[in-house]
């Protein structure tokens, strides 16, 4: 949403609540609050072909892709004679490092990152990623990364959505969200343990070439 609506939402929000609450006024207010949790977000520029990112000090200094050409900028108007260079597609990165941390911070989840070596099942019983074969196969390979249970085991998923809907012009933005399976079933696909970590943007689907954002 743009700002100017943000700014309007919140102004709703606080005619709607009572006096003197806690709401903030505007957007900036907003993010200066936010900013204290420590949870920055990375903007990086993308080849709009989906070659590479403008991402290691060498790249960043780049105006065209290494393997396609294509421009990283476009021209843009910002007022009456002025112009500025603005990436062609850039995606969002939401660092997980603190919301790693922040799982053993907390008392009502730290105890909880070892419960998938604290509670092993029989072999015929599958109620955990740490059931499979894969996740053994896994141990057995790394011996010195299984034997600290509180080394974290992440799952990573990722899907497309329209977000102006069937009636605007087709565009994809693709979410890669990333949860831990240190946890327990009944906690590890819940909403709070289940980290925004890309936005990539489209229009169109990354496809095979979603490693390079990865």
């Amino acid at each position: 949403m743009s700002q100017r609506s943000f700014n309007q939402t919140l102004a709703l929000l606080k005619e709607t609540h009572p006096a003197e609450n806690f709401i903030p006024e505007d957007y900036y207010r907003t993010l200066k609050l936010v900013s204290k949790h420590g949870l920055s977000t990375i903007k990086i520029d993308c080849c709009i072909n989906r070659c590479m990112l403008f991402y290691s000090n060498e790249d960043k200094q780049l105006t065209e892709c290494r393997f396609c050409h294509k421009p990283r900028y476009k021209t843009k108007r910002v007022g009456r004679g002025k112009h500025k260079d603005v990436p062609v597609k850039r995606m969002y990165y939401l660092s997980l490092i603190p919301r790693v941390r922040r799982l053993y911070a907390s008392m009502s989840s730290a105890p909880h990152m070892r419960w998938h070596f604290e509670n092993k099942r029989k072999e015929e019983l599958l109620c955990h990623p740490s059931d499979r074969e894969a996740w053994k196969h896994f141990d057995e390979t790394f011996p010195n990364f299984a034997v600290e249970p509180r080394n974290v085991r992440l799952g990573l998923c990722a899907d497309g959505f329209t977000p102006y809907g069937q009636s605007g012009k087709p565009y994809s933005c693709w979410p890669v969200i990333v949860t831990s399976y240190n946890l327990p079933p009944e906690l590890c696909m819940t909403t709070p343990y289940m980290f925004l970590t890309l936005i990539i943007l489209g229009p169109k689907n990354p496809k095979e070439k979603i490693d390079v954002y990865l």
